[in-house]
């Protein structure tokens, strides 16, 4: 398992990231990063990017309206200050002694084991995950910086002072929908998601997709190919199942060429440390669904010099999860809260791609396409007792008719993988929640990185530690 990239920024010094990080002063505050750039040179007045833990000159004001901007650290003399995106999908966490006042940000949750007896605090995850609200995660006395947050520390003649400005929600703004056509609302859709696959690929001629047999990646792949990209689309199949003869259909259509992943039960299962890792969370549903891209990267099955786009975050904003009996009003709240809980799940940070050096992109999590979505009432989006059925009908005019209306099928249900994993943890661990094996893995992990192993993770160890510690529990 990769160490990743990550960066620590503290008025205290942490002796123990010495050996694994790179480090620089700036006045009382220590920043240690991990495959950062842009931080060798002058170091005055950088914004380093989240998501591509990249620093660059700072351009702009902090305080200004609600912005889709990636989420950003400000790094100044004697001064540090995080710009959180109102999507917020990339955390970065805080910790503070509030007596003596030491503090840190960082973007890797497991630093915590390094990081809190710096500051002077402990680091104890009890014996089963706590119910964590709104920013809190598995590990006390650190905290998940909120959406639209401008949070800054300075040292000023009294000492470190912390402060923070909330930006107004924009999603607020997206419970009354103004369109009303099924037809027009699907095709501004898909002429925000062409836009969106182009300004992804850039000057890429070619590209990957992840396809299932769903309209998701399905419409992302025809787009792709449509675009003039050569396109290289990749199904994965499980023990338990697949989809490739749906795949195979679009590919057909649209001139793509079909690769067929095959991977083993043990695939999965062993990349489920990577998973925990990358997310930070336990909860089985955002676990399971990020384990087959999880699965792709840690194998190295596409390859990294292609970029890889994905049908994530559709089922979010189309009204793919929330069934076809509800009213309008539920699913249009429904969907508000969809993309809200994503400012909390992790499920759609960059973490996984940054530590296996590859570019992944999910077009529907564009805000252009977002904004089509909410706009669009859920009378377009459910009707007929068909979800999505919008795009639905958009693309009816671009693949055929069984193509366009096949079926939904939820990538972690596709070719049987979440019930197929769910037989066999149970086999591994008897009838607890899966979550319990989730958060024996997220305690393995702390574990290790407590004892300087972030370079050594072994995800056959991590989990056999897992096991063990459940087998131990149950006598």
């Amino acid at each position: 398992m990769p160490a990743g990239s990550w960066v620590v920024v503290s008025n205290a010094p942490i002796s123990s990231l010495n050996g694994l990080a790179a480090s620089i002063r700036l006045g009382g505050l220590h920043v240690y990063h991990r495959n950062a750039t842009g931080l060798d040179g002058p170091t005055l007045g950088l914004d380093l990017d989240v998501r591509s833990v990249t620093a660059a000159p700072a351009d702009d004001l902090l305080y200004s309206a609600p912005s889709t901007r990636p989420t950003f650290i400000r790094l100044e003399e004697d001064a540090a200050t995080v710009v959180t995106s109102m999507l917020n999908e990339d955390q970065v966490y805080y910790a503070a002694e509030r007596v003596t006042g030491r503090f840190a940000y960082f973007t890797d949750l497991f630093l915590s084991a390094l990081v809190l007896p710096a500051l002077g605090l402990a680091v104890d995850l009890g014996p089963a995950p706590r119910r964590t609200v709104g920013n809190e995660t598995l590990v006390p006395g650190v905290e998940r910086l909120g959406y639209g947050l401008v949070h800054e520390s300075r040292h000023t003649r009294r000492g470190w002072i912390t402060r923070e400005v909330r930006s107004a929600d924009l999603l607020g703004r997206y419970h009354r929908p103004t369109r009303h056509n099924p037809l027009a609302a699907g095709r501004h859709q898909l002429e925000a998601l062409g836009a969106a696959v182009d300004s992804s690929l850039g000057d890429s001629t070619s590209c990957a997709t992840l396809l299932s047999g769903g309209i998701d990646s399905g419409t992302v792949t025809m787009l792709a190919a449509r675009h003039g990209r050569a396109v290289t689309a990749y199904s994965v199949g499980t023990p338990w199942g697949d989809e490739f003869a749906d795949a195979a259909q679009l590919c057909r259509h649209v001139g793509a060429e079909l690769r067929q992943l095959r991977f083993r039960e043990d695939d999965f299962v062993l990349s489920l440390p990577d998973a925990v890792r990358w997310l930070g969370v336990v909860s089985a549903e955002t676990v399971e669904v990020a384990l087959t891209m999880v699965t792709v990267q840690r194998l190295r099955a596409v390859p990294e010099d292609l970029p890889l786009l994905t049908g994530y975050g559709s089922d979010l904003i189309n009204a793919g999860v929330h069934g076809t009996d509800a009213t309008e009003a539920e699913i249009t709240a429904g969907v508000v809260r969809s993309v809200h809980d994503t400012r909390f799940s992790n499920e759609l940070n960059g973490r996984a791609e940054l530590a296996y050096h590859r570019k992944v992109h999910h077009p529907f999590w564009h805000w252009p396409v977002m904004k089509a979505a909410l706009e669009t009432a859920a009378s377009c989006k459910v009707r007929d007792g068909r979800e999505k059925y919008h795009l639905r009908t958009a693309m009816q005019e671009h693949v055929p008719y069984e193509v366009a209306w096949r079926r939904k099928i939820a990538v972690h249900h596709g070719g049987g993988l979440q019930g197929g994993l769910a037989r066999r943890i149970t086999r591994d661990i008897g009838e607890r929640p899966r979550e319990a094996l989730y958060f024996e893995l997220f305690r393995a992990l702390m574990d290790e990185t407590g004892r300087g192993l972030l370079d050594r993770l072994d995800p056959v160890r991590i989990h056999d530690s897992a096991l063990k510690a459940l087998s131990d529990n149950r006598h």
